[in-house]
């Protein structure tokens, strides 16, 4: 594809998908005008002077439906380009100007002044429901309307009598005000298009944001803020489902210690590396692991029991354990270990998502005072 400004690019795809997707019903009336054209005509015009340039008509709307189809099957895909497909739809706008525009020579009936101005209304009516049409996409409108327009108008003025005079000034005058007001409808469409891209662009930035404001900077895992509103969502589906919620809460063992040994940007980098363990751990995607404080997290789990709390909490008590991150400066063992506090809903003496946190972080407490590197679990 060729490189294009974002915006332009944008604007340019924007364009050509609302053009090509209203392009069937516009060769529909091509088509339907042009047949009605040619029976009105029938008798006044040669009979194969109408059928060659209704033939000619119907040849141009099924290349023009071709691209059409064309066009859908590209979109998407790395090898559609929007400039190549523009100067497509540009061409065939041009084309089908070119067919309207020898029906103002072909099938003028200088015999028949009513039949002229059926003529002049018809290719003027087409000019007229091309503007949403082809306003949107550069060039299109002009490729058309001019080749559509300009003979019809000529012809009109080449019979030089008053009448014809009148009608063909009338004709360039309806074609410029064509003009005019494709300009204008082209003008809203681009101003509309753009704003609609600023508004995308500013929804996703606030998007982004609210999605900062919920994140661990240093972790990249949920913060307080997240898993305080994520807990109080949960607790209400567990009441209203009658299920279990369960809550644990960890915190890196002697971490004040692991600070001092190896300094803060070390201290930064075992918290990431942790945080993203236990991230990795969570096999189910209701399930939340956050940052709560320094070296605190909090895991929130859905439709979970008691015991299957304290089995997720083993798991990852080991797979911390796994990592083998250095910690000499433990009391514990020479690497970096966790504890961990377990607590759930089911229990009577928890009524709130309050009770349920405070729960875990005793137990919690529990694990620090039992010698660390362990779960302990709430039971009340």
């Amino acid at each position: 594809m060729a490189d294009l400004p974002g915006n332009i690019s944008g604007l340019l795809n924007a364009q050509l998908e609302q053009s090509y997707r209203q392009l069937p019903i516009s060769l529909a009336v091509n088509l339907a005008n042009g047949v009605i054209l040619v029976a009105v005509l029938w008798g006044g015009v040669a009979t194969s002077v109408l059928l060659s340039w209704l033939l000619l008509l119907v040849i141009v709307v099924a290349l023009r439906y071709g691209s059409r189809s064309a066009f859908g099957a590209a979109a998407g895909t790395r090898r559609f380009d929007p400039p190549i497909w523009r100067r497509y739809f540009v061409a065939g706008g041009c084309a089908m100007g070119i067919v309207w525009g020898s029906a103002g020579v072909l099938l003028f009936d200088p015999q028949s002044f009513p039949n002229q101005v059926f003529l002049a209304f018809v290719i003027g009516g087409m000019v007229a429901g091309a503007i949403p049409l082809l306003s949107g996409v550069a060039g299109a409108f002009p490729c058309f309307a001019l080749p559509a327009v300009v003979p019809i108008g000529v012809r009109m003025l080449a019979e030089g009598d008053r009448v014809h005079l009148i009608m063909g000034l009338m004709v360039v005058i309806f074609g410029a005000a064509m003009f005019a007001s494709a300009f204008q409808v082209r003008r809203v469409f681009r101003d509309a298009e753009d704003l609609r891209q600023r508004l995308t662009s500013t929804i996703e930035a606030g998007h982004a944001l609210e999605r900062m404001v919920r994140r661990d900077t240093l972790t990249g895992i949920a913060n307080r803020r997240l898993f305080e509103e994520k807990l109080a969502e949960e607790w209400r589906r567990a009441r209203r489902d009658r299920e279990s919620l369960s809550v644990i809460t960890a915190d890196i063992d002697h971490f004040k210690q692991f600070n001092d040994r190896y300094g803060h940007p070390a201290g930064d980098h075992c918290l990431t590396v942790v945080a993203q363990a236990m991230a990795q751990s969570l096999a189910r995607p209701g399930d939340v692991v956050a940052r709560i404080g320094g070296e605190e997290f909090a895991f929130l789990l859905p439709q979970t029991s008691l015991e299957g709390a304290i089995a997720v909490a083993e798991h990852i008590r080991q797979k911390i354990v796994d990592l083998n991150l250095q910690h000499d400066a433990s009391p514990v063992s020479q690497w970096v270990t966790v504890s961990f506090g377990v607590a759930s809903s089911d229990q009577r003496s928890i009524t709130s998502p309050a009770d349920l946190l405070r729960a875990s972080d005793v137990a919690l407490y529990d694990a620090k005072r039992g010698g660390r590197n362990r779960t302990a679990a709430f039971r009340a």
